[in-house]
């Protein structure tokens, strides 16, 4: 019983830290993370990606007009 509890507290944070990887726009170790579940965990607990030039472009466009 106590292993399967572990197996499953394993499972749903791997989820969670997947999810939240995928959201912080880490995107290489999203998809490298499938092959080595720790990139999952440090791409979770890093800090989410700022914006991309784009995006800042588009901001200052909006602002102006």
């Amino acid at each position: 019983m106590g292993y399967a509890a572990l197996g499953i507290i394993y499972v749903v944070l791997l989820a969670f830290f997947g999810v939240r990887t995928f959201r912080n726009r880490r995107w290489i170790l999203f998809a490298l993370g499938f092959l080595l579940p720790l990139l999952w965990i440090i791409g979770g607990t890093v800090p989410p990606k700022g914006k991309s030039r784009v995006d800042a472009l588009y901001e200052q466009r909006d602002r102006s007009s």
